[in-house]
């Protein structure tokens, strides 16, 4: 079986992106990046310029790639506006798919970030992500969490519901979450019945909510919507089973062992 190389890295910049030279050390891997297309459309009209003002060089921290700090340094275009009637904006930035404007990292590697700081401390996390090839501080953890918007639906009709740590033992949060693409929508403080009344009041298309076992979630979904249908989730129907086995596997042995006496 015969193999090709492969030169085609739109599955990690893009189709309009291209890697077109790299260079590495120990520690550090550096990847460069330009656009495909010399024209880029006016964010403020819309209107589509290929007139070139300037470039200049973003260089922005990446997911790692063999445990090494991963960097891109993209050339970004700089292009005039070619209509007349956008005086107000005469220039305009190209766009990158990777990364928002102003941002030193990507938006995969931010992802990883939160993702791994989910399950540890800030300072845990660093350390971690550290190991791996990332270079974020504590601080720079908590700004991206500062940062998080959550986009509310009121038209929303199945959800999640959970409750969530922020600090264990002392702090907790209820997770609100749309079963159909499993983003959250909503982290309400404490986990009572008050708070999620409140926030269902504004959310009467509910009709089907998955959740804990807890009876204050249970308390306030009657309350407000019910007429709503009320499953448990996977974890929980998992939890349930483990807990009914165990007390077959607790009765069976103790009927063993009378039977042996």
């Amino acid at each position: 079986m015969k193999y090709q190389e492969i030169t085609d890295y739109s599955f990690l910049l893009g189709e309009n992106h291209y890697i077109y030279k790299h260079t590495e050390d120990d520690d550090t891997l550096h990847l460069f990046v330009k656009s495909r297309p010399h024209e880029a459309k006016c964010p403020y009209c819309g209107m589509v310029s290929r007139s070139l003002h300037a470039t200049y060089e973003r260089v922005l921290q990446d997911t790692p790639i063999h445990c090494k700090q991963t960097y891109l340094h993209a050339n970004v275009y700089k292009y005039d506006c070619e209509n007349p009637d956008c005086r107000s904006h005469r220039f305009f930035m190209e766009d990158l798919p990777f990364a928002k404007a102003s941002q030193v990292r990507t938006d995969a590697l931010n992802s990883l970030i939160l993702g791994v700081s989910m399950f540890l401390s800030n300072e845990g996390a660093s350390k971690v992500l550290s190991l791996l090839g990332v270079k974020v501080s504590n601080d720079t953890i908590q700004r991206l969490y500062n940062r998080i918007d959550f986009i509310d639906n009121p038209d929303v009709e199945e959800i999640g519901i959970d409750d969530v740590a922020i600090r264990k033992g002392q702090t907790y949060a209820t997770a609100v979450y749309d079963l159909k693409d499993h983003h959250l929508i909503a982290l309400l403080k404490g986990r009572d019945a008050e708070t999620l009344k409140e926030w269902l009041k504004n959310h009467r298309k509910v009709r089907l909510v998955a959740r804990d076992r807890a009876s204050a979630y249970a308390a306030a979904i009657n309350a407000v919507l019910p007429e709503c249908v009320q499953v448990a989730d996977r974890f929980h129907l998992l939890q349930n089973l483990l807990e009914h086995l165990k007390d077959i596997f607790k009765a069976d042995n103790a009927g063993y062992y009378l039977y042996k006496k």
